[in-house]
């Protein structure tokens, strides 16, 4: 992508989560505009620069919770790998397949902060956490990642958002 669309979104990503989102949340669950967009990129993208992008999108969003610092940037930065392997040789981006992997996406993010939790401060819920939280967020991310990718791929954003000399290699 752009290095002035990347500005823009670690510009933006924090502001537009908790003041555009917020607002649509459907008993009390929002989508994951960040895994979103990290997603999004793995799949306009390379591996590579989708790491890179998830590592920067989760410390921003890191430093702005005054949560653990580098935890969200190592989840995203796994996410923007295993988004950008999926898109380099898997998926299609106007596919409706989308929402299952972005979901379980979210859903393995979701997991493996709450394995962390476990370990650093012991006795997580991890039952009611999984069913009451974890699981409605996962979905709602992914039919919201979704929607996302099928305005973008009908409407020929793509093309402006990527540069031209970009090649889908590793």
């Amino acid at each position: 992508m752009k290095p002035r669309v990347y500005f823009i979104v670690l510009l933006l990503i924090v502001p537009v989560q908790g003041s555009l989102i917020n607002p649509i949340s459907i008993a009390g669950f929002t989508p994951d505009v960040a895994l979103a967009v990290v997603y999004i990129i793995g799949l306009l993208t390379t591996p590579r620069e989708a790491i890179f992008a998830g590592v920067a999108i989760g410390l921003i969003q890191d430093i702005n919770s005054a949560g653990i610092i580098g935890l969200t940037g190592l989840t995203r930065g796994l996410a923007g790998l295993f988004a950008g392997l999926l898109g380099k040789r898997v998926l299609n981006i106007a596919s409706t397949s989308n929402i299952a992997f972005l979901g379980a996406f979210s859903l393995a993010e979701a997991l493996l902060i709450s394995l962390f939790m476990q370990v650093s401060y012991g006795a997580v819920p991890f039952f009611s956490m999984l069913f009451g939280y974890m699981l409605p967020q996962a979905l709602y991310t992914g039919l919201f990642g979704t929607v996302v990718l099928q305005l973008i791929s009908r409407r020929n954003i793509v093309t402006v958002l990527t540069r031209q000399s970009l090649s889908k290699e590793w």
